[in-house]
């Protein structure tokens, strides 16, 4: 019975440790693409409210991965933490170097959120200005 709870609380996240360092490297979490803008000036109504769609789409599946890199890094650093107190060699994790690795990747992706979203207030305001109300 205690070599069974020995397993499952030591010897389980130790293994899986190996399995991932390479996924926080090559991480599971996918960064979604960022939308391209139509024409404001040109481009019809229907295409300014799909841009919108878009746009906010983008936003919620870049918080996702942001979240997810989050996760991965955490459950990385706790499975290399129950390693060491299992005193296994081989399974050290450089915490520091992952996280900043995980920081510039979260940095980058807000960059393209704050882009995406200028982007797209350009494509809305030109398409204002080219499509003026009609007068009441």
């Amino acid at each position: 019975m205690k070599r069974g709870l020995w397993l499952l609380a030591v010897a389980l996240p130790a293994l899986a440790v190996p399995a991932l360092m390479p996924a926080l490297a090559q991480s599971a979490c996918m960064e979604p693409a960022a939308p391209t803008m139509p024409d404001g000036k040109t481009a019809a109504r229907a295409e300014i409210i799909a841009a919108a769609g878009a746009t906010k789409e983008f936003v919620a599946k870049s918080d996702e991965y942001q979240s997810c890199l989050n996760a991965e890094y955490e459950t990385t650093v706790k499975a290399a933490l129950a390693a060491k107190k299992a005193k296994e060699k081989g399974k050290e994790v450089d915490a520091a170097k992952l996280n900043s690795e995980r920081e510039a990747k979260i940095s980058a992706n807000q960059k393209k959120k704050e882009e995406v979203g200028k982007a797209y207030g350009a494509t809305a305001a030109a398409f204002k200005q080219a499509n003026p109300p009609a007068a009441k």
